[in-house]
């Protein structure tokens, strides 16, 4: 099912309901508190790929995780994917860091791995890591790649080149849902000579009307984080589009 409108409703903020029902299932409980949140979370039970975009704080990349925790933990699916559009923050780097592969990823999959310790438990997490019940995979290693009996989650999409998110939705095998989230406002955006991957996503699905596709957008009222973020949101949203008005 596709959602390819935006929802202009006003509505007030609420905190994410998060509670532990131990005697009937021994897994969190999530519960959707915004109308697109709601319409995301029923995208995620309905579609082979889940389009999550909008503003930082709207709950995309904890939705996600706890959708993907709990398949997994009902043996539904055989693995997590990880993975993230990556770009050094404002052009800043720390340089090279010593280690494996899954050392210089892990910091920026940290708070997608926090997420899935909140649901799964750390230890679980850690144990699911080194079998590979849980894959930190980097995006110059998914071509060639089938994915099946997994849900694969992709954050900050963004910062996806085109031709990363041409790679990524072929390689959709059997009981495999991709999760593709990100922050299409512009101001989380660093790809500025060209498309971004997410912006691509859309408008090729919105043109060839792709079927087994659900796309939430996230607006500003669906920011939960704290009010202080959402103040900051609309205040650089609004300087993002005063800027745009001064360059035509």
């Amino acid at each position: 099912m596709k959602r390819s409108q935006r929802n202009n409703t006003v509505r007030s903020p609420k905190a994410i309901d998060r509670s532990t029902n131990v005697k009937a299932a021994k897994f969190p409980v999530l519960s959707a508190k915004t109308e697109n949140q709601k319409f995301f979370a029923e995208s995620l039970s309905n579609d082979a790929i889940v389009v999550g975009a909008g503003y930082a704080g709207t709950g995309k990349s904890i939705l996600a995780c706890y959708h993907a925790a709990h398949k997994l933990f009902h043996g539904k699916i055989k693995k997590i994917v990880l993975l993230r559009a990556y770009q050094p923050l404002a052009g800043r780097t720390i340089g090279f860091t010593p280690g494996e592969a899954i050392d210089k990823l892990l910091p920026h999959y940290q708070q997608m791995i926090d997420y899935l310790e909140d649901f799964l438990g750390k230890q679980q997490v850690q144990i699911h890591i080194k079998s590979g019940a849980i894959e930190v995979c980097s995006l110059e290693t998914i071509r060639g790649r089938s994915w099946e009996d997994v849900v694969v989650i992709v954050d900050e999409s963004q910062n996806l080149y085109v031709e990363e998110v041409q790679a990524l939705t072929t390689r959709v095998g059997n009981n495999c849902q991709l999760i593709v989230i990100g922050d299409d406002s512009g101001v989380q955006t660093d790809i500025t000579d060209k498309k971004n991957g997410l912006s691509y996503l859309l408008g090729i699905v919105e043109k060839y009307n792709i079927p087994d596709v659900g796309i939430t957008y996230f607006d500003i009222e669906d920011i939960l984080r704290s009010g202080v973020t959402k103040s900051f949101v609309l205040a650089y949203d609004q300087e993002l589009q005063d800027s745009k008005r001064k360059n035509k």
